[in-house]
């Protein structure tokens, strides 16, 4: 159950009302397929909705495996989210005996491991680590006198700089420190989900020096320069910051892999 859960975006309890069928249009219905109706979602309402009470399609891992009536907890990815939910299921499991309100422990694991794993990505490539302020954001200024060049590319992430006064350091900092970083103010699609920072803003901040492809979206070498001079820091995946109420799980994580301050 872990295992599975571990690897799955959508985790959901259903009861299968139709075999060898499909609700989606796109696929067609075969002996891989069954319709259920949800009964309990326990992972995937943050992209998929809340799902209780709907049917979904189901690609089976294993076909030919249930029949109508069977109750299952379905472990899989989204294939196709529509009017009607698809499936592809990396596994299926009997239902388990859940008291409303209780989730298996197995099951909460496998959850918390495959919730985790793009904060434990960003922690490896995280120079410092800390809970902060933003005291002032502002555009990345050009040089004194001159203008911008063309941007580098369509996607151009429109780079702002945030100042940020350190409240509990996690790694490599110390408290009260003033850390620099700049991050993606554009809504383009390639940084629509990138972090955007406000003054005021209490958040933790897992920043990391800047990549080279990050640096080539840069228009003006002296600004580059300045950056490297002044070694300023970078945020720009989504878990690069997070909220506050994360601040426990983030400890849990960094516990895993150093010693804390």
């Amino acid at each position: 159950m872990s295992a599975l859960a571990s690897r799955s975006a959508i985790v959901v309890l259903g009861r299968v009302v139709r075999t060898n069928a499909s609700e989606e249009p796109l696929l067609a219905a075969n002996n891989a397929t069954v319709v259920v109706r949800i009964t309990r979602m326990f992972a995937g309402t943050e992209f998929a909705g809340d799902q209780v009470g709907r049917t979904a399609t189901v690609i089976l891992n294993k076909p030919g495996t249930l029949k109508v009536g069977a109750e299952a907890l379905f472990f899989g990815n989204p294939r196709f989210i529509g009017k009607t939910l698809t499936i592809a299921d990396v596994g299926e499991l009997p239902a388990p005996r859940i008291k409303a309100g209780v989730i298996p422990p197995g099951l909460a694991q496998g959850i918390e491991t495959r919730r985790d794993a793009p904060i434990r990505l960003r922690l490896a490539h995280a120079a410092v680590v800390f809970r902060g302020t933003v005291e002032a954001v502002r555009p990345l200024e050009a040089v004194e006198g001159e203008k911008w060049g063309e941007p580098a590319s369509e996607h151009d992430p429109q780079w702002r700089l945030a100042v940020l006064h350190v409240v509990r350091p996690l790694r490599a900092v110390k408290e009260g420190e003033v850390v620099s970083v700049i991050f993606p103010a554009s809504r383009d699609i390639v940084w629509f989900n990138s972090p955007k920072l406000k003054p005021g803003d209490e958040v933790l901040v897992l920043a990391h020096q800047p990549q080279k492809e990050e640096l080539r979206y840069l228009r003006e070498p002296e600004v580059l320069k300045r950056i490297k001079e002044q070694h300023v820091l970078a945020v720009s995946q989504p878990q690069d910051v997070l909220p506050v109420q994360d601040e426990r799980r983030l400890l849990r994580l960094l516990q895993k892999t150093e010693v804390q301050p």
